[in-house]
């Protein structure tokens, strides 16, 4: 009987998750359906702030719209969030410090839209033409918050929730690499996927410019 009650009260308590990173959702070579990214209502961690008009973290989704809320102060903003590496909380815009008090400030992060548009479901596996991207994107900062590196192994997608990972195989010849979904494109009709610099190199696609391709979705989202 307690252990019953117990399993009860434990089941309607898991909407607040305290300083959890995403657990990697990895997909099998014979799932099948679509997978789901990890997308919390709510995250209680630790708020300061950083330079810049950018709000970063490693515990949601990038791009989500999050109010995020102080508990020293009872006030709060609502924010666009994106990742950057080595974030350990939420780090906000220094103009909000007024407002949400001094650093660190016990933060509690409510999301009202997960993903950059709300998108958090990924195909198994993805087929079609895929093209290539470097200059003049090299140095840029990418919609996932981070800057884009044309010689690391990442890829622009339209619609899956970025920090998606990706293996795609060449069809024509057989290569295959593992990259990380952090822009959106391509936007020209016909193809699904844009690759790094980088990426299209190990796949031998670069005198072709674009080739058909499978992509299984190892992770959908971070």
């Amino acid at each position: 009987m307690w252990f019953l009650l117990l399993v009860v009260f434990l089941s309607g308590c898991a909407v607040v998750i305290k300083d959890r990173k995403p657990i990697p959702q990895r997909n099998s070579e014979r799932a099948t359906g679509p997978l789901r990214a990890y997308c919390p209502s709510k995250v209680e961690t630790v708020g300061f702030y950083c330079t810049g008009n950018r709000a970063y973290s490693n515990l949601v989704q990038a791009g989500s719209r999050v109010r995020v809320y102080s508990q020293s102060t009872g006030k709060g903003i609502t924010i666009a969030i994106f990742r950057r590496d080595g974030i350990n909380g939420v780090c906000v815009p220094e103009r909000f410090e007024s407002l949400l008090g001094r650093a660190p400030f016990r933060a509690v992060l409510e999301v009202e839209r997960c993903g950059l548009d709300g998108n958090t479901v990924c195909p198994s596996v993805i087929r079609g033409m895929a093209s290539w991207y470097g200059e003049p994107y090299h140095g840029r900062e990418s919609s996932y918050g981070i800057v884009f590196d044309k010689e690391g192994m990442y890829a622009a997608h339209r619609e899956l929730p970025l920090g998606t990972l990706l293996r795609v195989r060449n069809l024509k010849n057989g290569r295959e690499v593992e990259v990380k979904v952090i822009d959106r494109g391509p936007f020209k009709e016909g193809r699904v996927l844009d690759l790094s610099e980088g990426a299209a190199r190990r796949l031998g696609m670069m005198g072709d410019g674009e080739v058909p391709v499978e992509a299984v979705v190892l992770r959908c989202g971070d």
